[in-house]
């Protein structure tokens, strides 16, 4: 039977796991073990090199993973005058700025690196701890929500290196039990590193069919220009409005009618519900079905497309069944003629092709926003056959059911890695060693 010793932070712990301080896990051997980078004034743009030394920014500390993109340079010489801000290869990284005390691990792509102001160097001492278990722990609720809660700022939460190095961490007392947890913990990460590339690889295949299927059909040998580039010669480029009719509620229809009912048996989506091809149920309101009535024009009927005006811009989705859902207004809703098919249209506006549209008729440049005048003169490259068009949008829609499946399957995985951190991390569930 496991004993568990009673600790004055809430929490209970085996009696052979102690609860340390993240300051008491440094490598006391390293006088920079366990501190902040540099102050504001000491590293400005004018430091910066075209090459030489990367900067590790707050932009580049992700939720527990390294993120690679926009990184700055500073030279040699002024990385030495602020060695005490060096960090390197699989050493932890922490951000002050929010959110808090988020943390990756130092690639080992270069042999050292400078933080930014706002990071905080964390060398472990691999003697007494398992890296991979401190850092584990570091991206656990309980950890984070310390974090959170000593942190401070309204408008942007921060938190200091002297209430960080307080936060206690629950730790083994031996390094075999903290390893095979690491162990455990790193597996499923692996998991969802290969996901993450299937996807990352399904998108760019979605991405080049659609620039292919789009622009040049299925099986076509002649080709002509247009306003949109080359296209088979029996296509033709046509404005939305020739193939369609788009409505879209008038603000004063909205606001006059648009009132929640408990009982109300109507979904009343709004622009974040829209995804790409997929409806995003949560935060929905209900409308009971005689508001329904009223709202005549934005009643939405099996084949409609609806496409965010305002936000949102750049997904639509195809309502598959009758009287079962509303927009607001910031949603228009499409309705195609005969020879269009709503899939297709569907896979044309969340297109790189339409983005180029979008821009051409944005009519703001704070918030995205295009009217509905506008969107019905959107061009639009028009095979003449809707077998075609049923053929193109079911190549792309097989390609979004093998998004669909590989991100379920990620947050499968990023579900049983938050049990596991809940219940290994704390000592809920031991490990064989």
């Amino acid at each position: 039977m496991i004993k568990f010793n009673k600790i004055s932070f809430q929490k209970d712990i085996p009696d052979t796991w102690s609860r340390i301080p993240l300051y008491e896990l440094r490598n006391k051997k390293d006088r920079y073990g366990f501190t902040g980078g540099p102050f504001g004034s000491d590293l400005k743009s004018e430091h910066y090199t075209e090459s030489g030394i990367k900067i590790l920014q707050l932009q580049n500390i992700g939720e527990g993973k390294f993120i690679d993109k926009g990184i700055v340079y500073t030279s040699e010489q002024k990385a030495d005058e602020l060695i005490s801000c060096n960090i390197y290869p699989g050493e932890i990284i922490l951000a002050k700025m929010a959110p808090v005390a988020r943390c990756c691990k130092v690639p080992s792509t270069d042999e050292r690196y400078l933080m930014c102001s706002d990071g905080i160097r964390l060398s472990v001492d691999t003697h007494k701890f398992d890296n991979e278990f401190v850092f584990q722990s570091l991206n656990s609720k309980y950890f984070r929500d310390e974090a959170e809660s000593k942190s401070t700022g309204t408008t942007r939460a921060r938190i200091g290196l002297n209430e960080l190095k307080q936060i206690c961490l629950y730790v083994p007392n031996s390094v075999q039990e903290q390893q095979k947890i690491a162990e455990i913990l790193s597996t499923v990460d692996e998991k969802i590193e290969v996901i993450d590339q299937q996807i990352i690889q399904t998108q760019e295949l979605k991405k080049g069919l659609m620039q292919r299927l789009l622009t040049k059909g299925i099986g076509h040998t002649e080709f002509k220009d247009s306003t949109l580039g080359m296209i088979p010669e029996s296509w033709e480029v046509v404005e939305l409005d020739e193939i369609s009719s788009t409505t879209r509620l008038a603000g004063y229809e909205y606001s006059e009618y648009w009132e929640e009912s408990i009982d109300g048996e109507i979904t009343a989506l709004r622009g974040y519900n829209i995804g790409k091809n997929k409806l995003l149920l949560h935060n929905v309101i209900k409308i009971s079905e005689e508001l329904s009535q009223k709202l005549i024009r934005s009643r939405l009927f099996k084949g409609n497309v609806v496409f965010p005006c305002v936000g949102t811009i750049g997904n639509a989705i195809v309502i598959e069944e009758n009287d079962k859902y509303h927009i607001n207004q910031n949603i228009a809703k499409i309705t195609p003629n005969d020879n269009l098919d709503s899939y297709f249209l569907m896979q044309y506006l969340i297109s790189p092709m339409c983005k180029n549209e979008i821009k051409r008729f944005n009519a703001t440049t704070s918030q995205p926003n295009v009217l509905v005048g506008s969107l019905r003169k959107f061009r639009i490259p028009f095979p003449s056959s809707i077998s075609e068009q049923i053929k193109i949008s079911r190549i792309l829609g097989s390609v979004d059911d093998k998004l669909e499946i590989l991100s379920e399957k990620k947050t499968h995985y990023q579900e049983l890695k938050q049990g596991l951190m809940q219940q290994l991390l704390t000592g809920k569930i031991r490990v064989k060693v």
